[in-house]
């Protein structure tokens, strides 16, 4: 079996393996975000405490600040939740454009070896490092609108939270 088809072998059997990865990276991102959101709102509820305790605040008061505290957080596990899903579709998104690239060398490679002349060999030379400069400026495309998307998504969920915080407060 010839190296470009061990190549193209690995490559039709690495998007199971590519989702497999991302998946459990996106599982192990998930629960280090909750192990860290169970921290912070144990320390918060401890902070919490020790102002109510320190300033002698009871009753209505310290339901406020209980309020407001757990309204924070659930803004902050929020936004979160969006940034680990998006940073997962970025992650497969790059995931994706270095299997098509692979592929897409592979064919390059071919063709540039079914050259039968000098000429005809640079006429494909030429294509090529214009097809690949036009890919490279698509695939930069796709990642900065699944960054801009993320960013918009976040900041929206943010803008909704904190409006919702307002009101009921």
């Amino acid at each position: 079996m010839s190296v470009a088809q061990n190549t193209t072998n690995g490559t039709k059997k690495s998007p199971e393996a590519g989702t497999a990865y991302i998946r459990r990276n996106g599982r192990t991102a998930h629960d280090g975000m909750r192990s860290g959101f169970d921290s912070a709102t144990a320390s918060a509820r401890r902070f919490t405490d020790q102002v109510t305790q320190a300033y002698g605040i009871t009753g209505e008061g310290r339901e406020e600040l209980t309020r407001q505290r757990a309204q924070n957080l659930e803004v902050f596990a929020e936004a979160g939740a969006v940034l680990t899903r998006g940073v997962q579709d970025i992650s497969h998104e790059c995931f994706s454009l270095m299997q098509e690239r692979l592929q897409k060398n592979l064919d390059d490679f071919a063709a540039l070896g079914r050259c039968r002349s000098i000429p005809e060999f640079l006429a494909v030379q030429s294509t090529l490092m214009r097809d690949n400069f036009e890919r490279t400026f698509e695939s930069t495309r796709r990642i900065a609108d699944l960054s801009t998307r993320l960013a918009n998504e976040a900041s929206q969920t943010l803008t909704v939270q904190t409006k919702k915080a307002q009101r009921a407060a």
